[in-house]
């Protein structure tokens, strides 16, 4: 997997050409209000390889702490453009990054130096160029030590799907039940209408417009808000969402086509298989290729 790594350094005395520490700190309560909006602006060097959709890292230098505290993705390839909130606001190649993990540097870190400094060679933590190439194994090592804030759930069987809870001699309260279950299936509400919005109200996969069946499904598995991003989810008709929960269902995340399991393919169903997934009107909302490429795998492995 392509990735780079980008580096941010406080503006001071010593660093004339870092980053601002007040803009870096309204990156991070962007974030922290809303993921969706978390997008900027930074420079890479290796722009002639970058391409939309690769790895990132952030990585903080200068003085102590330092450490990764951020990852995302590049949404739109490098070019030529003035950044207003940089010391340097010359055109420089800068690519747009959206970020999925974000946290304040002064605080905390996602990978601490004390780790990097074992596995990350000098000449990458050192560097004056913020967007350079990391070789693969290198990306490979650090994925797993992101692996726990991007984990993934094994199937659900269809015995495990199954509610044995129910009583028929209550129906007031099967109706109250069912109403939290749909509820909590259409997923948080600011974040289904997130997508909803992303995707014109209709279903990323089939098109069905009828609102009342879309549901926001997870790309990973929901664990917080910080997995509540419109990078990390798509507006799926509830059936959809069911099997897509249930691993009889992915997307290709190279053809951004559907893939349906083995299971499927004397069903109904059949006819979604390699029908290609319904993109967002606005780029910026699309879904996370490294999600979707984690997500396929997981499908894969249990084929």
């Amino acid at each position: 997997m392509p990735a780079y790594w980008l580096t941010y350094k406080p503006l001071s005395s010593t660093s004339p050409k870092g980053w601002p520490a007040e803009e870096l700190s309204k990156l991070v309560q962007r974030f922290e209000a809303g993921p969706a909006n978390t997008t900027a602006l930074w420079r890479i060097a290796s722009h002639r390889s970058a391409r939309v959709g690769d790895r990132v890292y952030l990585y903080k230098q200068g003085s102590d702490p330092k450490g990764v505290f951020g990852v995302g993705e590049i949404i739109e390839a490098p070019r030529l453009q003035a950044d207003p909130t940089d010391t340097d606001s010359k055109p420089r190649h800068r690519a747009k990054i959206r970020f999925e993990q974000l946290v304040d540097p002064v605080r905390q870190f996602l990978i601490g130096d004390e780790i990097i400094s074992k596995m990350v060679p000098e000449k990458i933590i050192f560097t004056q160029s913020s967007g350079i190439s990391v070789p693969e194994s290198l990306t490979a090592e650090l994925e797993k030590h992101l692996a726990p804030l991007f984990s993934g759930l094994p199937r659900i069987t269809s015995e495990e799907g199954d509610d044995p809870a129910f009583d028929p001699d209550s129906v007031t309260d099967e109706r109250e039940r069912a109403i939290r279950a749909i509820r909590l299936r259409r997923g948080q509400p600011a974040f289904r209408a997130t997508l909803l919005e992303a995707y014109g109200r209709r279903c990323a996969i089939t098109g069905c417009s009828v609102v009342d069946v879309l549901e926001a499904a997870h790309i990973t598995p929901h664990m917080g808000p910080l997995t509540n991003h419109v990078s990390n989810g798509l507006i799926l008709r509830a059936d959809l969402h069911t099997l897509f929960d249930c691993g009889l269902l992915s997307i290709d995340p190279t053809t951004r086509t559907v893939v349906i399991a083995e299971t499927l393919k004397a069903s109904s169903y059949i006819k979604l298989s390699g029908k290609p997934l319904r993109w967002p009107k606005d780029a910026e909302n699309s879904p996370s290729k490294r999600n979707l490429e984690k997500r396929f795998a997981l499908f894969t492995a249990m084929q």
